[in-house]
C-alpha cells in the first residue's frame, strides 16, 4: 500500500494558519452596518429639535400619561458626521462637517463644562468623523442648520472618515466574547500586515472597539440613553 506524502513542516503550519483564519472569518460577527439609515440616519432623516414635527414619529412615542406630554426614543440611533472645515470661533468649537450623503452643515459644541473643549479641538481634525447619539436637526439663529452639541456623554469622535468605517464593516470580523477586543484581518502577506499596521490599522483600533460595543447593542429596543465609551 502505498504510503501518505507527509506535508513539510512549514508548509503544515501555514496550510493550519490559513485554515484558522477561514474559521474566524465565519465564526465572528461582522461589524455594524454603518449605511443602515434605520439607526444611522443622514442629516435629513434626523428629528428636528427646534419642533416637534409629524415625521420625528418615525424617532419618539409620545407619552400622554404627564402632563406636559414627554416623548421618548423608540429606538437608538447615532449620527455621523466627518469633519471637512475647521471654523475659527472664539467662544466654541465649531466644524464644517459632511454626513454619508455628503450633504454639508454646521456642528457647534455648546458644552457647559467648557474644560471639555480642549479634547474636542485635539480630536477634531480633518477626516476625522463625529459620532453623535441620538442627534437631531438644529436651526440655528443666523440661518445655518446643522446639529446643536450639548451633552458630551452622547459624542464621540473618531480618527477615521465615514468612508473608512463603513468599510470596516466588510473587512472585520470580531470576536463575540465579552472580555475581548480582538479581531481579525485578511492579509495576503506578512510585508502587508507590517505596512497596513503602519498607515492605517493603527488608527482603526479606537474605531472597531468602538463599533463592537455597537454591535452589541441592541439597536431596535431603546431602554435607556447609551452613551460612548471613554
Amino acid at each position: 500500500m502505498a504510503e501518505g506524502k507527509a506535508i513539510p513542516l512549514g508548509e503544515g503550519i501555514k496550510w493550519r494558519a490559513n485554515l484558522l483564519l477561514l474559521f474566524l472569518s465565519l465564526k465572528m460577527p461582522g461589524l455594524p452596518d454603518l449605511r443602515a439609515d434605520i439607526f444611522f440616519p443622514p442629516l435629513s432623516g434626523l428629528p428636528n429639535d427646534n419642533n416637534f414635527v409629524d415625521s420625528d414619529l418615525d424617532y419618539y412615542t409620545v407619552l400622554f400619561d404627564t402632563l406636559p406630554p414627554t416623548i421618548k426614543p423608540r429606538r437608538h440611533w447615532c449620527f455621523l458626521a466627518e469633519i471637512v472645515e475647521l471654523t475659527e470661533w472664539p467662544t466654541r468649537p465649531m466644524f464644517q462637517a459632511k454626513d454619508i450623503t455628503g450633504a454639508t452643515f454646521l456642528v457647534s459644541f455648546h458644552y457647559a463644562d467648557r474644560a471639555l473643549f480642549s479634547e474636542v479641538v485635539k480630536r477634531g481634525v480633518i477626516g476625522s468623523t463625529i459620532c453623535v447619539m441620538y442627534a437631531s436637526f438644529h436651526h440655528f439663529f443666523d440661518g445655518q442648520t446643522g446639529l446643536r452639541l450639548e451633552d458630551p456623554k452622547t459624542v464621540k469622535i473618531l480618527p477615521l472618515g465615514i468612508e473608512e468605517l463603513v468599510g470596516l464593516g466588510q473587512t472585520i470580523r470580531v470576536d463575540e466574547s465579552e472580555s475581548s477586543d480582538h479581531f481579525a484581518v485578511r492579509y495576503c502577506s506578512k510585508n502587508c500586515q507590517t505596512q497596513d499596521w503602519k498607515e492605517k490599522h493603527k488608527k482603526e483600533c479606537a474605531a472597531i472597539r468602538q463599533m463592537k460595543a455597537w454591535n452589541d447593542l441592541d439597536w431596535e429596543t431603546y431602554d435607556i440613553h447609551r452613551g460612548f465609551l471613554a
